[in-house]
């Protein structure tokens, strides 16, 4: 078949649509795969920034933490805009505060908008900690991803809340192992958290682990951030005739205040570990393996390096926040006044220094204090007579076996270098026995008199310490005198009286020496005269007199003691007790009878001289003593299956250090154990009781949690906390 022309032209038509059509599709296909991939582009963008602005976020959350972890909160520069960068884009993010209306609690007051910066609030039933109270602070963090074209890829947010929560409201918190093994019946009452694993068990026992609605303690929780064991640590044993018994949580709700235990049995004569499934028969009051829960480090107490060589480049939050710091500077001369009488006084190896908060010397006001001869005639009985401050010194050798300490004259003046003055113009100070045959054996600093003539010599004799087989250097500070000189004083020198930062004074004592620094030293604070603690105000103060009252915290960064009834309140006819803790490497607690009166004193070794006796002598039997105060210090480590009780660190019934015969006597502690880890200048190992060591006796323990620090009002100033971060609200704006 022939095709005509027109036939052709028609072909070639169809021909020239067909490709343009065809053109025009793959112009069209070729927009779409653009416009997709550019899509894909933006998308891919979107999400990458979309991380990149998370990971800002993150990275804010977790400064703004920290913040907290050292007892500050945000300010000033804090809410800056901050940068970084993260491949090609730069990620700013920005804290902003979440205010909220009044009434607000106080410290929480905005200056500038009149509103509440942080709530108090109450961790609610079902979550971890519940029904502890908490501090928390609610922000804002914003971050957005920028690109290198100076665009907002993304940008996100996140409202969160931070909550300190104080570890004083646990009956014992620790950082490292906890062991709770007590020979005698014990009765625990609150709360009890460690870091570590847990080992429980009891000698004869029982143990019990309880609730106490009677003195306000109405939850029971016993937790481990990783095992529990039922059984001992230093030996793979379960003692079966022994009882550890813990509250589990009521059926009945409300609480209605009976006591709902369970045993937590031992189910062979070897440790064991308590599986989950055993735990959950107590409905959530015994928990496992929880987790790490960061909380402060030891050097939280530690002063600064110019201060001491114990100290550091950046001191601790104690040292900084204290109203009142109190050092003794070893190898440095010292003395109270250059003369007596006419007479000139000798120069001593240790200078006393005092400064306030901002750095003002005030150790000058600190020794009016020491020599004011009307204070040193007041001091609360049976310490009448003892300086308010002093230094207890360390005798020489002087033909002293220290193995078996037999000779040893810690009693003489001639033991010590300088000797320790009996007297200056003419005036008998009779400080020290001098013969075996005199009638007074007691150390009786008696620093003024009548006619304003003072013995400036402001030391006594040595204290041996048997656990650590060392003869301590310490420095003995009345802070019930303390407070109330200081409150009488027109210039009130060392602290303001009605000053209510932190939650109340703070007074830091430090040892400076070439020892501040060693794993084994001998240095050592020893509190006494308190048997009441005095509101630092004039004003009525004390728990349960107002809403928020004054505290007193005592810190130190070496070995802790504490002699004689410490604030212990009106359950002895005191006045009301105050908020109150001490706070040390390790804590020691010695009897109202240690330094007993001077007619007791009269024919036997007492007041330090009694140390190196034995404890069956007489002199070493303690008396009941009351203490109410929180504890903070350090514990040794107990060797995992050592099979000796010589690396066993005496468990929690032995947080506290004896060093008397307490047997059948009532040590009576309301309070908190806090650990924060091991003592970092001691190392003398808990090594047992009675004749075979000579250390201590225990005594009979009436130990319970101060059902009081559950209101944080209540509590010591600078109490230690740990810090939770919970995310309310999270926002997502892609561009």
């Amino acid at each position: 078949m022939r095709l005509t022309r027109d036939d052709r032209g028609m072909a070639l038509i169809g021909v020239v649509i067909l490709s343009a059509l065809l053109m025009a599709l793959a112009v069209a296909l070729a927009v779409a795969v653009r416009s997709d991939t550019q899509l894909r582009g933006a998308f891919a963008s979107g999400v990458t920034g979309f991380y990149a602005a998370e990971s800002g976020l993150n990275k804010g959350m977790g400064e703004y933490r920290n913040i907290f972890l050292n007892y500050n909160v945000p300010a000033g520069s804090d809410f800056a805009m901050r940068t970084f960068t993260l491949g090609n884009r730069t990620v700013e993010y920005q804290l902003s505060q979440r205010f909220s209306n009044p009434p607000c609690v106080p410290g929480c007051v905005d200056a500038g908008t009149g509103k509440c910066t942080c709530q108090n609030a109450t961790i609610p039933a079902g979550e971890l900690f519940a029904g502890l109270n908490a501090t928390q602070y609610r922000y804002i963090v914003n971050s957005r991803a920028v690109n290198i074209n100076t665009e907002v890829e993304a940008g996100v947010g996140a409202e969160f809340l931070v909550g300190n929560i104080p570890l004083f409201q646990f009956v014992a918190f620790y950082k490292n192992d906890l062991e709770i093994a007590p020979g005698p019946a014990m009765n625990l009452e609150g709360r009890v958290h460690t870091n570590g694993n847990l080992f429980l068990s009891a000698s004869n026992g029982p143990l019990r682990v309880r609730d106490n609605p009677a003195n306000g303690v109405l939850t029971v929780q016993v937790s481990a951030g990783q095992k529990l064991y039922r059984g001992r640590k230093y030996q793979n044993t379960c003692e079966t005739s022994s009882q550890v018994f813990i509250d589990k949580l009521e059926d009945a709700s409300p609480k209605d205040g009976s006591l709902d235990e369970k045993e937590l049995a031992c189910t062979s004569s070897t440790r064991r570990e308590v599986p989950a499934s055993e735990l959950a028969a107590w409905k959530g009051s015994i928990l496992s393996n929880l987790g790490n829960i960061v909380i402060p480090e030891p050097d939280i107490v530690k002063p600064p390096a110019a201060v001491s060589n114990g100290g550091s480049a950046t001191p601790g939050v104690y040292w900084t926040n204290a109203d009142l710091h109190i050092i003794l500077h070893v190898g440095q001369n010292g003395r109270l006044a250059t003369t007596v009488g006419g007479l000139a006084v000798p120069f001593l190896p240790y200078r006393i220094e005092a400064t306030k908060k901002d750095g003002t010397d005030v150790t000058a006001r600190l020794y009016d204090f020491m020599r004011d001869a009307v204070w040193n005639n007041l001091n609360a009985a049976p310490f009448v007579g003892t300086m308010p401050i002093f230094i207890t010194d360390v005798p020489t050798a002087n033909g002293c076996n220290m193995t078996t300490l037999v000779g040893c004259s810690n009693w003489l003046p001639a033991s010590y270098v300088p000797a320790i003055g009996t007297g200056i113009g003419g005036i008998n100070f009779p400080n020290q026995r001098t013969s075996l045959n005199a009638n007074s054996f007691v150390y009786t600093e008696r620093m003024g008199n009548a006619a304003g003539v003072f013995d400036l010599d402001y030391r006594r004799g040595g204290f041996f310490n048997r656990r650590e087989n060392k003869w301590m250097l310490m420095l003995n500070i009345n802070a019930r005198d303390l407070i109330l000189w200081n409150r009488q004083q027109a210039d009130t020198p060392f602290f303001s009286p009605n000053d209510n930062t932190d939650g109340g004074l703070v007074i830091f004592a430090t040892i400076d020496g070439p020892n501040s620094n060693s794993n084994s030293n001998n240095y050592g604070i020893r509190v006494f005269g308190a048997a009441n603690l005095p509101c630092p105000s004039a004003a009525a103060c004390g728990i349960g007199q107002v809403a928020d009252p004054l505290g007193v915290t005592v810190a130190t960064d070496q070995a802790m003691y504490v002699l004689g009834n410490f604030n212990q309140g009106t359950a002895n006819g005191g006045p009301p007790r105050q908020p109150a803790s001490l706070i040390g490497d390790s804590i020691n607690v010695m009897s109202q009878n240690y330094w007993p009166t001077q007619a007791a004193c009269n024919t036997v070794f007492c007041r330090d001289g009694q140390s190196t006796q034995l404890l069956g002598s007489g002199t070493r039997t303690a008396s009941a003593t009351w203490v109410n105060a929180a504890f903070l210090g350090g514990v040794d480590t107990t060797a995992l299956d050592g099979g000796t009780q010589t690396v066993y660190n005496g468990g929690l019934e032995n947080y506290p250090r004896f060093h008397e015969t307490w047997s059948g006597i009532a040590l009576t502690y309301q309070g908190s154990f806090v650990s924060l880890g091991t003592p970092q200048h001691v190392n003398g190992p808990w090594l047992g009781t009675g004749a075979a060591f000579e250390i201590y006796n225990p005594p009979t323990r009436n130990w319970n949690f101060d059902a009081a620090f559950n209101n944080v009002a209540n509590l010591p100033p600078l109490t230690p906390r740990f810090v939770y971060v919970q995310q309310v609200l999270f926002t997502e704006d892609f561009k």
